[in-house]
This record gives C-alpha cells, structure tokens and sequence, in this order.
C-alpha cells in the first residue's frame, strides 16, 4: 500500500440479489447451477438471507422479500447490468440448462478480448435478472 493510499481490498465478499420469491431463486440457484448452500439467516428487517458459496469468488447473497418490486425492464439505465459465472465449458452449460428448460436469452456468443477469446450465453433467473456463463481462453 502506497503511504495514505486506501488499505486493500482482499476479493468480493459477496453479491447480493433482492428476490421475491426465495424458493425459486434458491432452485436456480443451488439446485439448479450447483452453489451450496452455506448459511441463512432472517434479518432485523424480516428478509430472509441465504448466502451460496461460489468458491474463491465469495458468495450469492440471496435476499427474500415477497414485497420486494419486480426487477425493472432491460434498458439503458444506471446501475448493475449482470452476474458473470465463470465456466470452463460454455457448451456444455448450455446444453445442461437448455435440457433443464431454461431459456437462453442472449448467445451462445464468441468474443476476442485483447488478453483471451471469450464464450459467453445469458439466462435469466426467476426474478429476471441477467446471468452470465463466462468461459475465458487467455491468448498464449
């Protein structure tokens, strides 16, 4: 750390994501794509928070409130656009969450990137936020 710079940021703790209906972000998300279940809690405020380990990446946060607004349409506005889970195999997720009916919404897609090529899909949860699947290949 430089003198008077901030002191470090060690990794993402964790993600948190507003469903109104804990039980089916939960069969997405731990049933479905394979993140344990690590902790729950019920908050001061009565949401019910569900934490999912994604390894080194940190964790989901899942907060339940069946009061909770509906996510706001897709557009061109301000704010977290997405969640990115790194795969090693894109094609093979997308044939495990085509078989599970789940629908892809953008992709299956190459892009290059100065350092890797990327393959890349989205879906959308239950509560129709964006999910990416990520498989990166760095360049030699």
């Amino acid at each position: 750390m430089a003198q008077g710079g901030p002191p470090p940021v060690l990794k993402t703790e964790h993600v948190g994501i507003r469903v109104r209906d804990l039980d089916a972000a939960l069969a997405f998300y731990r049933d479905l794509i394979g993140l344990p279940e690590f902790d729950r809690v019920i908050a001061g405020s009565g949401n019910t928070l569900v934490l999912l380990e994604m390894g080194e990446a940190g964790y989901i946060e899942l907060i339940g409130n069946p009061n909770y607004e509906p996510v706001r349409p897709a557009g061109n506005h301000a704010g977290i656009q997405h969640l990115a889970l790194l795969v090693p195999d894109l094609d093979g997720w997308v044939a495990y969450l085509t078989a599970h009916g789940v629908a892809i919404t953008a992709g299956p897609l190459s892009m290059e990137w100065p350092k890797a090529t990327a393959k890349l899909c989205f879906v959308a949860d239950p509560e129709g936020n964006p999910v990416e699947f990520f498989e990166r290949r760095l360049h030699a």
